[in-house]
C-alpha cells in the first residue's frame, strides 16, 4: 500500500472536531496518511497543536503568514520568543508559514521581510524546516533566500509553488525543496508543468493547502487531504512516472527533510 504525506493543510479551519475526524478519515481512505497543519498566526496555535496531539499522524507548524503580520502587535522579539516557545511542542515539526505576500499590496513589505528573517533565523538555529509563501513576491523572496538562509544555515521548502522557474533554482541551490499544489491539475498552468520536470524527483513534495486550491475535477469546491491524490496522478503524469514511486518520493523526502517525525 502506498503511503502519502499531504505536507500543507489547515485542519484548524475546520468546522468542528467531527469534521475533522472525518476529514483524516476520508483522507486515509486515499492513502493520505500523514498529515501537517499549518499554522498562520500565533493565536491559533493552541487549537492546531492541540489537534496535532489527539491523532498519531498529524503534526504541525508555529509562525506567522505574511498576510498576518501586520495584525502582529508584539514586538520582533517577543515574536520570536512565543514562537521559539511552540517549538518545545513535540508535535511541532517546522517553522511558518512564512514568507512575502504583495498580491493586495506591498505597502507593509519591510515588516513581511522582518519576520521572514526571524523565522529563517529560527530554522537555522532549531534546524526546523521553514514553510515559506511568496506569493508577487519573486524578487524580494529570492533575495531573501539567497542571502538569509546563507547566513542562517537556514532549511525548508517553497509551500504551493506557482512562482517562476528563477526562484525555483535559487530555491534548490539553496537546499530548499518544492511543494506543489492542486494548481498544477488547473488548464492555464502550463508554465508551472514545465518546472516541474525540472524539479529533481529528490526535492519534490506534494500538498493540497486545503480548505483551499481544489484541484480539477474539484476545482471551486471545498479542498481537503483525500484530494491530494489528483495532485499525486498529475505530477506522475508529468514525470512520466507511477503514482506509486512519485508517493514513495514524496513521502521519503517529507522524512527527510523533517526529521523531528523520526523522534
Amino acid at each position: 500500500m502506498i503511503e502519502i504525506v499531504d505536507t500543507h493543510c489547515h485542519l484548524d479551519f475546520e468546522e468542528n472536531d467531527n469534521n475533522i475526524k472525518e476529514v483524516i478519515h476520508r483522507a486515509n481512505k486515499n492513502n493520505v496518511e500523514y498529515l501537517v497543519s499549518i499554522s498562520v498566526n500565533l493565536n491559533n496555535f493552541d487549537k492546531i497543536n492541540s489537534i496535532a496531539e489527539k491523532y498519531e499522524n498529524i503534526w504541525c507548524t508555529t509562525g506567522i503568514h505574511p498576510n498576518y503580520v501586520f495584525d502582529e502587535k508584539r514586538s520582533i522579539e517577543r515574536v520570536y520568543q512565543k514562537i521559539e516557545k511552540n517549538i518545545s511542542h513535540k508535535k511541532v515539526i517546522g517553522i511558518g508559514e512564512t514568507g512575502l505576500d504583495y498580491f493586495r499590496s506591498n505597502k507593509n513589505s519591510k515588516k513581511q521581510m522582518d519576520f521572514f528573517e526571524l523565522h529563517l533565523s529560527l530554522s537555522g538555529k532549531q534546524r526546523l524546516p521553514t514553510i515559506v509563501h511568496t506569493r508577487n513576491a519573486d524578487k524580494d523572496t529570492i533575495n531573501m533566500i539567497k542571502f538569509s538562509v546563507k547566513k542562517y544555515n537556514s532549511i525548508g521548502l517553497i509551500h504551493c509553488f506557482c512562482s517562476s522557474k528563477e526562484l525555483a533554482k535559487v530555491a534548490l541551490d539553496n537546499g530548499f525543496y518544492i511543494s506543489i499544489s492542486g494548481i498544477v491539475t488547473y488548464k492555464g498552468s502550463n508554465e508551472l508543468r514545465e518546472i516541474i520536470k525540472y524539479i529533481p524527483e529528490n526535492r519534490l513534495l506534494i500538498e493540497t493547502d486545503s480548505p483551499y486550491l481544489s484541484p480539477v475535477p474539484l476545482r471551486g469546491k471545498r479542498n481537503e487531504p483525500a484530494n491530494l491524490i489528483y495532485t499525486l496522478n498529475k505530477i506522475s503524469e508529468i514525470k512520466e512516472k507511477s503514482p506509486e514511486q512519485i508517493a514513495k518520493s514524496t513521502t521519503d523526502n517529507f522524512f527527510q527533510l523533517f526529521k523531528r517525525t523520526r523522534l
